[in-house]
Order: C-alpha cells, then structure tokens, then sequence
C-alpha cells in the first residue's frame, strides 16, 4: 500500500496523517470471498469444488482439445510469414470463425454463461482497430471472441503456449517481444501495414494499457495503437459480480486461485460495451500520445474511472525490484515518480551522500526535518509522500534512511552494471567501507543468484583473515573474473530509458 503524507505545518512532532493512494498494479482489497456471507460462501464453494468444479475442467479440457485440433487443421500448410502478411481466405476463415465459436462456449462452461453486449461492432473498414480495456483479467479475451473473432497484438510467449499457441496463431496476431526495442518498432510498423491494407483483415485488437490492473484506474495508454492515426473504437468490459474472483494484478491473488473460484461460481457476470467510434484529428494523428490519451479520457468516463499517470514500465519496474527482493519494491514506481517530481532525478545528491562512507556507528533512523535537509529538499507535500513510502505504523515520524538509499541508488543505477550499486551500498552499509558479514549478506541478497548459505561461503571464502569484515576491492577481485558472476558487470538491457 502506498501512502500520502499531509503537512503538518503546526507541529512537525506529531505523527503524520496518512492517506491511501491506489497503486493501479496492486489488487487492494484482496479478498475473493463475500465477506458478509463468508459461512455460506465458503460452504458453497466447497461443494461446487467436489461436484461442478472437475465437471468444468473436464469440459474445458475436451473443448480446448477440440478447437486445438481443428486450428491445426486450419493452419496446415502455412507458414508464420504468410499468417503475418495474409489474411485468410475461404475455408480456413470459416475455421477461424468456427474456433471463436468453440471458444466461446469454452468459456460459458467455465462460468462465463452470462454475458451481455451493448453498443454495435463497427465494420473492419469503418474502424480498423479496436481499443479495450479496462484489462484486468483472463476473462478479457471475451472481446476478442465476440469481435469476430479479431486479430490481436500479444507478446511474442503467447504463441509458445501449449494447444493455446496454434489457437491464437489462426487469429493471426502481430506479436511482440517487450524487452525487444526493435521488435517493437517492428511491431508498430505491422500494425500500420495491417490496418492500411486493401486486404479483408479482421479488426486488430489492442489492450493499450500492455497488462493488467486492479480496475480501479485506468493506466496510461502505450501510442502503438494510435500511430496508424486510423479511427478506433474503444470497447470497454465490466464485471458486475458481487465477489471479485477475476482481477488478476501484479500483487494479488494468483492466476490459479482466481481460475479455482471463477469456476467455482454459479454465474459470472460480464457486461461488454462498443462505444461509437472515435475519428482521430488532424492533431491528433500528427500527436499519438494526444490520440491515445483522448481515446483513454473517453474509455475512463464510460467506466467512471479515473486516469492514473502509471504505466506498463512502473509495472516492469516493480517487477524487477521484486526480483531483486528489495523491500519496497511495490512502491519502487512512486518512489521514483515522487523524486522525479521532487526534482531529485536529475541531481546527484543521493549518490554524493552514498560517497560519504559512512562510519558503522552512524545515525540513519532519521525525522523528516533531517531527511529534507539532508537532500536539500523543500518541506511540502510530495516530500512528506516520498517520506511516509519509507515510515510504518509503529514510527511514523521516522525511517532509516539506508532503506531510502538504497532504493534510491536502485533506481539512479538501474541502468548501469550492478557492480556500481554494489560498490555504493558497500560505503552506505558498511564502517567507512568495512562490510560485516551480517551487512554483507543483507545487501549481496539483492544481487548474486545464491542461497544464503552459499553467500556466507562466498563471504569465509573472501575474509581469510577473519577480520570479520570485507572491503569492495576483495568483492570485485574474487567476482570480476568469474563467468557465474559475469551479469554484474553487464549493462541492465531491460531499462534503456530514466528511471530515477
């Protein structure tokens, strides 16, 4: 949970007030039980999972075995190349359009036996493109069965998964490969020759928003969809259940849970809306982002939901601080929004207190009055935020401030080779350099792929002396040749643009 802090300008001593602030990759409330019939709930789930739920899974199983094998039929004798630069034709259209049949009918079997529609698909040639969202869930996939079915814009895995790889290949999607810059590129130049083209294509479905949120915002929209500068229709999908047993986040309930209780559900409930088709301005196609930030206004107001300024790289972000076990890695993204606005992205402060080394008998547990004038920052309501990340309920008026270094730090090196945050956290954590094996471990955790074991061997291993500490110098001596620990001194691919 991330927290907003308000200034106390009449007494600093007190604690601070702190207010929710909603983190669209965060399932917050987290409950997937009805908690004012939570005897009745559980009971009845019980029971459906002994007498419904292997009916379901049965007739999943046998339908996905079926429309697999007819999508094998349907693409036998192509090649990817051709499934990218043609549409079909004939009879394997009609196999396509078969698939979605059996598609659909998997999903009613799987509790999705309610749906409603509202609103009218446009044509291919009236809207090339269509936008939906919000995209919270498994279930999002509806709105490709119901449009056609239409094409998609997926990642590249998607098409490696078993049986559900050459179902989606005979939708002919465009794929992409995220941590490809070219790719991507390639991408937005497949989507611009699909939607422009003489040719019979289906619709090109696209969930801007690149992953799935907690439906309480709307994220910010990638402009691949938009570059085209071709009219959409944005098409949005609600859950209207009283239990929530769909929204899949980054931070939540995980896949297999919701897949258990959404079959274990009587009805599911899903309310899909065509909303009429938005012709883009003359600015509007010389602008994507404006484009897709009006489209997004437009989505949000149908959904009365209001737009968040994240996006799918906070997502990314989060998830390889998570990697990295650091502790806030939830709220890595604010953290770094928060010293953006603050305006300490682009100062080096953070790295020159790093560079103090430290003496081990030093003070960190530090009140905001010292945080701010150790940053030289200024006492307003973004700095009491950024604060308040680091603080917890038990002592609210203070932190440790080696906690907010180091995420810090995380985030102005992201970039750069982990040996330089290494090398940084060493003067932070350590007495002037000096780094005890206790410290040793802490901050070694976050970066070397080994058990705790095998980093207190590595640690024995470099304090032959038995000091009972190790300098940078010993770490980078016994590391810098070693292929195992090769990736510490390669550049981080997967974050080419600021973070901090």
């Amino acid at each position: 949970m991330v927290y907003k802090v308000e200034l106390n300008k009449n007494n600093r001593n007190r604690p601070y007030r702190k207010i929710s602030l909603e983190n669209p990759f965060i399932r917050y409330p987290d409950n997937i039980w009805d908690e004012e019939n939570i005897v009745f709930d559980i009971t009845k789930t019980i029971v459906l999972t002994v007498l419904l739920v292997p009916l379901r899974i049965f007739g999943i199983l046998t339908i996905l075995l079926v429309t697999w094998s007819i999508a094998c039929i349907g693409i036998f004798g192509i090649t990817h190349e051709e499934l990218k630069r043609k549409p079909l034709k004939g009879w394997r259209r009609k196999v396509r359009t078969l698939c979605g049949h059996l598609f659909r009918l998997m999903y009613v079997v799987g509790s999705a036996n309610w749906i409603k529609v509202k609103g009218k698909l446009a044509s291919p040639k009236e809207a090339p493109i269509l936008i939906g969202g919000p995209h919270t869930s498994f279930f999002d996939a509806l709105i490709v069965i119901i449009s056609g079915p239409a094409s998609v814009v997926g990642k590249v895995e998607a098409g490696k998964i078993p049986f559900f790889g050459k179902i989606i290949d005979l939708a002919q999607p465009i794929y992409v490969c995220r941590e490809n810059h070219d790719s991507r590129s390639q991408t937005i130049q497949d989507i611009y020759e699909r939607t422009n083209s003489d040719d019979d294509w289906p619709h090109t479905l696209i969930f801007p928003e690149g992953t799935c949120t907690n439906k309480k915002s709307m994220v910010q929209f990638k402009p691949g969809a938009f570059n085209p500068g071709l009219p959409v229709q944005p098409v949005v999908i609600r859950y209207p259940n009283k239990v929530d047993t769909l929204t899949w986040a980054w931070q939540g309930p995980n896949v297999f849970i919701l897949f258990w209780r959404s079959l274990s559900q009587l009805h599911t409930y899903i309310e899909v809306e065509y909303l009429p088709v938005y012709n883009p301005s003359e600015e509007e196609i010389k602008n994507p982002k404006l484009f897709a930030s009006n489209v997004q206004k437009i989505m949000a107001k149908a959904m009365n939901l209001p737009i968040s300024d994240y996006n799918f790289d906070d997502c990314k972000l989060m998830d390889y601080a998570q990697k990295c076990k650091l502790k806030f890695a939830p709220q890595i993204a604010d953290v770094a929004k928060f010293r953006h606005k603050i305006g300490l992205s682009g100062s080096n402060i953070e790295e020159c207190i790093a560079n103090e080394n430290f003496e081990g008998t030093a003070d960190f547990n530090i009140s905001f009055d010292e945080f701010i004038n150790r940053l030289k920052i200024p006492a307003d309501d973004i700095s009491y935020t950024l604060f308040s990340i680091f603080s917890s309920e038990e002592e609210a008026t203070v932190i440790d401030f080696k906690e907010y270094l180091l995420h810090s730090l995380f985030l102005i090196k992201i970039r750069n080779p982990k040996i330089e945050l290494v090398m940084l956290l060493f003067k932070v954590y350590g007495d002037c350099g000096r780094l005890p094996r206790e410290s040793f471990c802490q901050i070694i955790k976050l970066f070397l792929k080994l058990s705790s074991t095998d980093i207190n061997k590595l640690f024995f291993k470099l304090d032959k002396d038995e000091k009972g500490y190790i300098l940078f110098e010993d770490f980078r001596k016994a590391t810098e040749k070693e292929e195992k620990f090769r990736y510490l001194y390669e550049p981080n691919q997967n974050f080419r643009q600021k973070t901090n």
